[in-house]
């Protein structure tokens, strides 16, 4: 054999030993992991801010010049503690006012009260008119008499006029007995003027005790009148009072002043605001959650509170309650977002944390214990839509169908499709095809950690 043939059987040798060993070296090197089991919880995590679900507003109870506050923004209070004050000087007056109308009424009331002046007019009246009455029947009897008289006379006069006609009676007989008639007539005329006066000064006379009784009528109307005065002046004393006590306004609660809206010295009208007062042991966290979210949650659920506003760690807390009605806002991207508001108590409140902090929160609607679980970025949809990973089998790549539980933004919990024992590729991709060769590079599964579920 030439040596041209020894040199071209080398070189066909070596490419043969060449592309056999290139026939059996890997398509790539891939990191793989194992599952592995652990505790594994669902959970939303949102931005939140400190909220209190109500404060007290102190406003100004009534019209009057307010003294200056000296209370600042952060400033504690305890309940009755006053934190403003009203000029006095008007409203003192006023008191002494009402209490003054009170005294006058009081006055009046016992005045009027008091008949005694009355009874006695009325019962001199009343004997006055005892009096007239037997007066005129008095008047009537000697009436009586003067006709009796008046009318002898006239009968004794025309008898004489009888004699004297027939000459048996004297002319002197006869001007006696006409002048004895006719004084008998006048004394009878004058006795009847008499009665008519008594008579009438005795209808006169019953006016008086009925005058009498209706002006001790009208002063009980009087007296009823003021009684109602007095009921109302008392009324307005102790509006009067109540005002005066209220130019010391003071806190309902134990709390902090979260707010001043007045501070110097000024004429204010009723209800204008001057302290806005809280109890920051009554905070709360309120986060917006997206609505699709919030269905998941419901009151009870656990949350871990963190973010810079707590530099010593995350507290815990719980849901309070999720707000009925839902919201349009609209993201920093623009995208049009519907939102909720869910509540949380926390479990102690950090001294340095106030109303309106900004912090972050981790709201935990499930959890599954000692769960299967592989890091979330190995799981992808398959042609048909389900979750899929890749193994590594044999030194070759496979696909295949697991089935999901709770997933959050680290982990997911395998429930069917792998075992622990399983080389699944940590980073699945594109270039990575099923069949693949590979050489496989163990790497830890990860931390326990993530975001929204």
């Amino acid at each position: 054999m030439s040596k041209s043939w020894i040199i071209v059987i080398v070189l066909v040798a070596a490419v043969a030993a060449l592309i056999g060993w290139k026939s059996v070296q890997p398509d790539a090197t891939l990191e793989a992991l194992h599952a592995e089991r652990r505790d594994i919880r669902a959970f939303v995590e949102e931005q939140a801010v400190t909220e209190l679900p109500h404060d007290t507003l102190i406003s100004m109870p009534i019209s009057g010049w307010l003294e200056p506050i000296r209370l600042r923004e952060g400033d504690a209070v305890t309940k009755d503690q006053i934190v403003a004050r009203l000029e006095t000087a008007d409203l003192q007056d006023r008191v002494a006012q009402a209490q003054q109308r009170i005294a006058i009424l009081d006055s009046q009331i016992e005045e009027t009260a008091d008949h005694r002046l009355e009874q006695n007019a009325l019962v001199n009246v009343e004997a006055t008119v005892k009096a007239l009455d037997e007066t005129v029947k008095a008047a009537e009897a000697k009436l009586d008499a003067t006709r009796a008289v008046m009318d002898y006379t006239k009968t004794e006069l025309d008898r004489i006029m009888q004699l004297s006609e027939r000459g048996s009676a004297s002319d002197r007989e006869l001007r006696e007995a006409e002048m004895e008639h006719r004084k008998a007539k006048a004394e009878y005329q004058s006795d009847t003027l008499d009665l008519a006066a008594l008579r009438t000064i005795a209808a006169v006379s019953y006016i008086g005790p009925k005058f009498i009784n209706d002006y001790i009528d009208r002063k009980k109307f009087t007296l009823d009148q003021h009684r109602n005065e007095l009921v109302e002046a008392r009324k307005q004393l102790a509006i009067e009072e109540r005002n005066l006590a209220r130019a010391e306004i003071r806190s309902p609660i134990d709390g902090v002043v979260l707010l001043r809206h007045q501070t110097r010295r000024q004429f204010l009208e009723a209800g204008r605001p001057l302290l806005t007062i809280g109890s920051l042991d009554d905070m709360e966290v309120v986060a917006e959650v997206l609505t699709q979210r919030a269905t998941g949650l419901s009151s009870g659920d656990p949350v871990e509170i963190f973010g810079q506003a707590l530099p010593d760690g995350p507290i815990a807390g719980r849901v309070s309650r999720v707000y009925p009605a839902g919201f349009e806002k609209i993201s920093l991207l623009g995208v049009e977002q519907r939102r909720v508001n869910v509540a949380v108590t926390m479990n102690r409140r950090p001294p340095q944390l106030g109303v309106g902090f900004r912090v972050s929160v981790r709201i935990f609607y499930d959890e599954s214990a000692n769960a299967l679980t592989v890091p979330r970025n190995c799981l992808f949809r398959g042609p048909d839509g389900g979750w899929h990973v890749m193994v590594v089998e044999a030194g070759h790549v496979q696909l295949k169908a697991v089935t999901v539980g709770i997933t959050n933004d680290d982990l997911a919990e395998i429930t069917e499709g792998i075992s622990p024992d399983d080389a699944i590729v940590a980073r699945p991709s594109r270039e990575i095809e099923p069949g693949m060769r590979v050489d496989v590079h163990l790497v830890p599964a990860g931390p326990v950690g993530g975001a929204a579920g």
